[in-house]
């Protein structure tokens, strides 16, 4: 059995960071999913949660989903999903039906479900969605045994190892119900906890600290699985550390720069280091934008900084800032400000909408903070 494991999609999700216009359309990311499912002509597509960023997704969003899962259809492959953290599950919301080769959890139970597939082999699944923002209570003992009367058995699931809002969990309790295999959501980075426990991370990183963007491709057999991991990301972020000491000049520091930036399709954020012989110029360069704003002429950079030389007396001139914390925003004023209306007011109401608002300030500043005046003075 084939099968492509895929799991926080958060398909209604902008870039994060950016200032520039691109061509890319971080979504798009699923067509690029359902192409290698076809291609590979797998039996079943798992998608472990958050395939929204939000717990109301558009209507446009909606049926570019239901579009993509009925491309399946045509080929005898079947998809499985599950609703997490994000995009918890109220059917009030849905516009759209999900396709006959779509199997859907919408409860916060666990149950199972049982497939055959087009090789004619059978697949029991079992897995639960989230119905709300939050959920504190371990649900992996709730997950039965596996099913000997089916020639495989998949865990779905989308929560985490720590903390105590997402569905805590622990390894021990999950390899005890001797599934095939794991299929994990909710952790951005790629993570294979056991053989058959994996988390995928995103397929598409939005931020520059989702860098590992992996779709499990793997195969089943009674022997045991062939796991493989496959990067389909459209774009990737990555932090450069340039070294200008050998740049004597302005022409050769922006000459070397650019040379460092060979990806038309990675989005940089850059620390310049050792850039003694030109400090005064790029200092001001930096500090006015002008670098920024020409490196962005070909480009897309999400940050550039300096990294603070060494003194004469070979200790860093530096100023020592603590770890950030930014007060809670007052989301009663803001909303006083807004036209009352009840669905503006269900949305400031929600705890989720809460705490993503307060995270994504706290991105932003950890992105935009620049120290202000010359080097000696800061």
């Amino acid at each position: 059995m084939k099968f492509i494991h895929t799991a926080d999609l958060h398909l209604d999700r902008e870039f994060e960071g950016l200032v520039q216009e691109t061509p890319f359309q971080p979504y798009r990311i699923l067509e690029k999913i359902i192409d290698l499912a076809i291609s590979e002509a797998v039996e079943v597509v798992l998608f472990a949660g958050d395939n929204f960023h939000q717990s109301q997704p558009s209507i446009k969003i909606q049926n570019y989903f239901i579009e993509q899962l009925t491309r399946l259809q045509v080929y005898d492959i079947q998809a499985v999903i599950i609703f997490g953290n994000h995009d918890y599950y109220r059917e009030s919301v849905y516009w759209i039906d999900f396709p006959d080769n779509v199997t859907v959890f919408k409860s916060e139970s666990v149950s199972t479900q049982k497939l055959t597939l087009k090789t004619g082999e059978t697949l029991a699944v079992s897995g639960f969605s989230y119905q709300h923002p939050h959920l504190s209570v371990n649900k992996i003992v709730d997950y039965p045994e596996k099913d000997v009367t089916c020639d495989y058995h998949i865990g779905l699931f989308h929560g985490e190892f720590s903390g105590q809002s997402f569905a805590p969990a622990n390894l021990t309790d999950m390899l005890a119900k001797d599934y095939n295999y794991w299929a994990l959501g909710h952790i951005h980075l790629a993570n294979q906890v056991a053989d058959t426990v994996i988390y995928p991370g995103t397929p598409q990183g939005r931020n520059k600290k989702e860098t590992t963007n992996l779709v499990v491709l793997g195969e089943m057999a009674p022997t045991g699985n062939l796991i493989y991991f496959r990067d389909l990301a459209e774009v990737h972020f990555e932090t450069l550390t340039i070294d200008l000491s050998d740049c004597q000049t302005l022409v050769q520091a922006l000459t070397f720069i650019k040379s460092n930036l060979i990806d038309m399709t990675t989005f940089y954020s850059l620390n310049l280091e050792n850039y003694e012989a030109i400090a005064d110029n790029l200092q001001e360069a930096v500090g006015n934008d002008e670098l920024l704003e020409e490196l962005r002429q070909s480009h897309v950079i999400v940050k550039l900084k300096l990294i603070p030389l060494s003194s004469e007396t070979g200790e860093l001139t530096k100023i020592v800032v603590p770890d950030l914390t930014l007060p809670d925003i007052d989301l009663e004023q803001v909303y006083s400000l807004l036209p009352h209306k009840q669905e503006i007011r269900a949305v400031f109401e929600n705890a989720d909408f809460r705490q993503e608002v307060q995270e994504n300030l706290a991105l932003f500043a950890s992105q935009h903070f620049e120290f202000g005046g010359t080097l000696d003075e800061n």
